[in-house]
């Protein structure tokens, strides 16, 4: 039978110990989800439908690539208070539209439901990746007795 040494068995736990406080010095320094959203503004980077959606007679998957500049330039910015402001960018779709609209946030108690309430609606979104500056999430629509998808994409400066 093969015996350990003392001095085999001391490293081991050694590195043991170090291991286990440095696995705890990482889940101590991950963000929530509340301060990832709170901390800077966001863009949208993709919209997706699944199935595709009638987007004026074409069929569309890649609901992003049909957006307007006006659209993809919006910021969206999540406040500590948890109100959420809309602003319009640098351009415009309508010139006579405010430059910035307000709603409210909250998140779900296991913080894996983004709702947003605007004008007196309120959408709610599965997050499904936050981390760093990368915010993807997917919601659904049901129209006409077909339930869409969408899976929304941000990145925040």
């Amino acid at each position: 039978m093969k015996t350990i040494s003392i001095k085999a068995l001391v490293a081991v736990c050694g590195l043991l110990a170090i291991l286990s406080m440095t696995s705890c010095e990482k889940d101590k320094d991950k963000e929530s989800t509340s301060d990832a959203l709170t901390g800077g503004n966001w863009k949208l980077t993709a919209l997706t439908s699944d199935p595709a959606i009638d987007w004026f007679g074409t069929p569309v998957t890649n609901v992003y690539a049909q957006l307007p500049a006006c659209i993809k330039d919006d910021i969206t910015i999540f406040k500590t208070n948890g109100t959420v402001n809309f602003d319009e960018g640098v351009s415009k779709c309508e010139t006579n539209d405010p430059q910035t609209t307000s709603g409210t946030w909250a998140l779900s108690a296991d913080e894996k439901v983004l709702s947003v309430t605007t004008d007196g609606e309120t959408e709610s979104w599965s997050i499904e990746n936050l981390e760093g500056k990368n915010f993807k999430a997917t919601y659904e629509v049901t129209q006409d007795g077909l339930t869409y998808t969408f899976t929304v994409g941000y990145k925040r400066d």
